[in-house]
């Protein structure tokens, strides 16, 4: 009871006090830029607070560790805000309005795509890119309306997550139990996280922790620790559907990857056909694969030398059988495509020694691809559709919550709302593990368990 009246005062506390300095920011809304800056620092503060304070009332294992840390960087960086405060006084409304801007672009080229792909709702896109772009000029000449935007605009976002933290202060499981669909529906749409500003570079930090860790202590009750399960949200959970976000060294891997485990296949999608990248494979035809679990994960971990941190997601019966029609769907929507080493086994390519990316994934793995007719992921895009969509694609229409941001879903961000849906009650994720080469062993012991 204590700790639950802990949790709950520390969760109202930190929600009042974020509404409070957006509530200011929009009231002081023509104050210098350099009060609005103060402002935010006074916002990174009170969040760093609250990282502690769920320290001590709540969390253990590398949560609490992460809580830390994060507490420390909001705090580092809201003392270079203070430092260097002046400069970014000036810096910040034109640092928005090109943000603004760019953002119109990623926008336009989602259009243009999903045009192209024959997606019902392109035209939204074309207007939504046209009245930011139009908005993020006038911001860009207008030096007044920059610092008011940007104040009106930061403030209505702290005061959308100050709420968002009051109603996790009051959200248990009774609470649950007594919501009805509709309202757990209300809840799923209107919740909101701060963005991630260093999502994109989150899983590199991971991985580096990881490999610290298992160097410096025992690797085996390291993992253990890492290690959570929640059982009163497992409930049956027939089917095996769990969400692996990848951790690599390799130069573009490190950004992370996010794929599926649905049963005992193995579900992929990205950039996975070389000959059609542009913009340097930024977009790409959308290629997804299909491969045997197991092999898949010892190919991953082994050979790759991935760390691959696995999220369970328990849904009910009418709930899997959504998944399955949205997975039919899916395979009616889509039509096999061959990678140049199985072109070459086919005798329509020359003999020799292929290694792009979707060839090394089919000599480890023996996957089969399959590219879309026509859709949303059609195309691949890593501004918008990209690897998380799968999930979100296979999982529409049921219970399962969407990642609470509204900026680009990077792989680092989609692991913070993984994490987070764990930690709260009423969502459907329910376990999280670790796939790395000290849980699996050496290769040489996989093949000596193996031929036994």
């Amino acid at each position: 009871m204590k700790l639950k009246t802990g949790n709950k005062l520390v969760g109202i506390l930190s929600g009042l006090g974020v509404m409070v300095i957006g509530i200011y920011m929009i009231i002081q809304r023509q104050s210098s830029v350099d009060r609005i800056v103060s402002l935010l620092m006074a916002a990174l503060v009170i969040l760093a607070l609250v990282h502690l304070a769920s320290v001590v009332f709540k969390f253990r294992g590398e949560n609490r560790r992460i809580k830390i840390l994060w507490a420390i960087f909001n705090l580092v960086f809201a003392g270079l805000l203070f430092y260097f405060r002046l400069f970014i006084a000036e810096a910040v409304p034109f640092v928005f309005a090109a943000y603004i801007i760019l953002n119109s672009g990623a926008k336009f080229i989602t259009a243009v795509t999903y045009w192209r792909d024959g997606v019902p709702n392109f035209g939204f896109y074309f207007i939504d890119g046209a009245l930011t772009f139009i908005f993020g000029v006038f911001l860009l000449f207008n030096s007044y309306f920059k610092t008011v935007s940007f104040a009106v605009l930061a403030g209505a976002y702290l005061i959308w997550y100050g709420l968002t933290l009051l109603f996790d202060a009051f959200n248990e499981e009774e609470t649950q139990e007594k919501m009805s669909k509709s309202a757990k529906k209300f809840q799923r749409k209107m919740r909101i996280a701060l963005p991630s500003l260093f999502g994109a570079l989150l899983p590199m930090g991971l991985l580096k922790h990881y490999d610290n860790k298992v160097a410096s202590e025992d690797a085996n009750e390291y993992i253990k620790s890492q290690e959570i399960i929640i059982p009163e949200k497992a409930g049956m959970d027939p089917m095996n559907i769990e969400i692996l976000v990848h951790l690599s060294k390799k130069f573009m891997e490190a950004f992370g990857h996010v794929d599926l485990i649905f049963g005992d296949q193995a579900i992929s999608y990205g950039n996975f056909d070389h000959h059609s990248y542009r913009l340097g494979g930024a977009m790409s035809d959308g290629v997804l694969f299909i491969c045997d679990k197991d092999r898949y994960l010892k190919e991953s971990v082994i050979n790759d030398g991935k760390v691959l941190i696995s999220f369970k997601v328990a849904f009910t019966d009418e709930e899997l059988e959504k998944i399955k029609d949205n997975y039919e769907r899916f395979k009616e929507n889509m039509f096999e495509w061959y990678s140049d080493t199985q072109l070459a086994e086919q005798g329509l390519l020359e003999p020799g020694e292929y290694n792009a990316v979707e060839d090394i994934i089919y000599k480890g793995t023996g996957a089969d691809f399959y590219k879309f007719k026509k859709g949303p992921l059609k195309t691949y895009f890593a501004l918008n559709t990209n690897c998380v969509k799968v999930a979100d694609s296979l999982f529409e229409n049921t219970g399962f919550e969407k990642p609470a941001t509204g900026n680009i879903v990077t792989p680092g961000a989609y692991y913070q709302f993984l994490k987070g849906a764990l930690e709260r009650p009423g969502t459907k994720v329910y376990e999280k593990k670790i796939y790395s080469q000290e849980t699996f062993g050496t290769e040489q012991e996989i093949v000596a368990q193996e031929s036994l």
